[in-house]
């Protein structure tokens, strides 16, 4: 997929969520290279039929581990890796060749162009698959801007795209006409679940024609490839380590004196853990 100036277009994952039988000791340790940079804190647990949950992250990007209970001793852990997490998550998960059964995988692509006319081809290609287009979000006339999504098909099929106008979405200085292509696939059997851990970005949207074709068609009408490097300041590492960590950060510089003082004794920690490493 390549743009009219010769641009590829990358997919990449936005999402990668799995069940593994491998057990949570073991599978923590295959993520430790990321999450030792991410510590996971406990957290109440989202999905039903799991007894706990960790996660670290945020909106921009979060890892989200779910184990015990019931769902957990019949399937094992749930991972789930989104946003900006979910590419390393999925690299440091097939590396050590877990053996996994992939849930759910989002793919996407961003890039530059008119939404306008990116929304027509997305509602034709749906058109002529069968498939229903919907639209939310802010109104063309209305004079704030929050963007606009264009979803075709069912939530509940095996596979759903959808259009995003992100820049708008996301503000923060993005480009207006920052738009993503998703592809979402939920596969409800064991062998799909299977085949998806093995299948690259790029390989899961050839496994459906419109996925196939909505790629090819909508990368022929951007101006450019376009790099989500940066995330919004309320989504980033640095945002959800503070929301965690605040009461120990106030506490810190009370037992300080000052905040000064607070920074040095973190600037020697960070030090001497930094030399411990290196042993």
């Amino acid at each position: 997929m390549k743009t009219p100036d010769g641009t590829p277009l990358e997919p990449v994952f936005d999402w990668y969520q799995y069940s593994s039988q491998l057990g949570l000791k073991d599978l923590l340790e295959v993520l430790e290279p990321f999450t030792s940079d991410n510590p996971l804190v406990p957290e109440s647990p989202k999905l039903k039929g799991y007894g706990w949950a960790l996660k670290t992250g945020g909106r921009g990007g979060s890892l989200l581990i779910h184990y015990g209970g019931k769902n957990g001793d019949d399937h094992g852990p749930n991972v789930a890796g989104t946003g900006s997490f979910s590419p390393k998550i999925a690299e440091l998960t097939r590396a050590a060749n877990v053996p996994h059964g992939v849930g759910r995988a989002d793919v996407r692509l961003d890039f530059l162009a008119d939404f306008a006319e990116c929304r027509l081809k997305f509602i034709e290609r749906c058109n002529l698959a069968g498939m229903r287009s919907t639209d939310t979000g802010s109104c063309p006339e209305s004079t704030l801007q929050l963007g606009r999504t264009v979803y075709g098909g069912s939530k509940t099929s095996f596979y759903q795209p959808t259009l995003y106008q992100k820049g708008l979405q996301l503000g923060d200085g993005h480009p207006v006409d920052y738009l993503r292509l998703e592809h979402r696939f939920a596969p409800s059997k064991s062998l799909e679940k299977s085949q998806l851990s093995q299948a690259s970005p790029l390989d899961m949207i050839g496994l459906r024609p419109v996925a196939r074709d909505l790629s090819e068609s909508i990368a022929g009408l951007a101006a450019a490839a376009y790099k989500l490097d940066r995330q919004p300041k309320e989504f980033t590492p640095y945002h959800w380590m503070l929301v965690q960590y605040g009461k120990v950060f106030r506490q810190l510089i009370d037992d300080h004196g000052s905040p000064a003082a607070a920074g040095c004794q973190i600037y020697q920690d960070l030090a001497e853990l930094a030399e411990d490493r290196t042993i």
